[in-house]
């Protein structure tokens, strides 16, 4: 088996923008490429299969299966540019798998004249934040002069390291290809558990002021209001631990002083 792309139909699409959307920290791609696909009734027209994908199926409701893959969706906006995204339930499981999925969707963009494209992930903070921040980075100055009128942050302090994964490799390839890119990453904690509402909620604020479209946030702001919840009382919960940590060792400092006033 070779990776490969599997057309139910070719939409025609006009001048559309790329974005990608796959599993990363938090699923903020994935929440964010989702959210797009649900609120503006995009049409599933292709699917790509790879042996580069963990070796399992996935289980549905009705105990039927589905291979894993990623699934390409167009948006159609009247008087507009349209949309493609791309959204998938795993990232490759292998480096060489990673260059090899990311040039077939590269294929895909090229086919359907995409000259702009914007991948999503999340930048893991170690910690919850209370208003998300979204960093970017891009293959070109005019995007970033672009996206940061719109509240993404280029410039930081300190050696930021790299974009593992599609979000990162889409960037440099698609430069090979001359497209213009930028990923825009959500500040997260980067906890395996957490599916991260809020920081999708700031990464799609920016892509819909870049889009000229109001993106209604639905489910995905009942989410971002469960989490919240969730981090005052984490906030609860640790301030307890560390003033009960901090009773216990001043309890240990008045024993040790003691037993050094009796021995004396």
């Amino acid at each position: 088996m070779e990776t490969f792309v599997k057309y139910s139909k070719k939409p025609k699409l006009n001048n559309p923008v790329l974005i990608e959307g796959l599993p990363g920290f938090g699923q903020v791609g994935r929440l964010v490429s989702e959210h797009l696909v649900k609120e503006f009734k995009g049409k599933k027209f292709a699917e790509l299969y790879s042996p580069h994908f963990p070796p399992q199926v996935m289980i549905k409701n009705d105990g039927l299966i589905d291979m894993i893959s990623n699934n390409f969706f167009a948006i159609k906006r009247p008087k507009k540019r349209d949309i493609l995204v791309v959204i998938g339930e795993s990232q490759a499981a292998t480096i060489t798998g990673q260059y090899e999925i990311c040039e077939k969707i590269l294929d895909v963009a090229k086919e359907f004249g995409v000259k702009d494209i914007i991948t999503v992930g999340g930048y893991a903070m170690g910690r919850l934040m209370k208003r998300p921040k979204v960093y970017g980075a891009a293959n070109d100055k005019k995007i970033i002069k672009e996206f940061s009128k719109h509240g993404a942050i280029f410039k930081t302090k300190g050696d930021r390291g790299g974009i593992v994964g599609a979000s990162g490799l889409l960037l440099g390839l698609g430069q090979l290809r001359g497209m213009s890119a930028v990923c825009l990453m959500g500040e997260t904690p980067g906890h395996p558990l957490l599916i991260d509402a809020k920081a999708a909620e700031e990464v799609l604020n920016i892509i819909g002021t870049y889009l000229g479209e109001e993106i209604p946030m639905g489910e995905l702001d009942k989410r971002a209001k469960e989490l919240e919840k969730f981090r005052l009382g984490l906030e609860k919960m640790m301030k307890k631990a560390i003033q009960q940590v901090e009773r216990q060792e001043e309890s240990e400092q008045k024993k040790t002083e003691e037993k050094v006033k009796y021995i004396g």
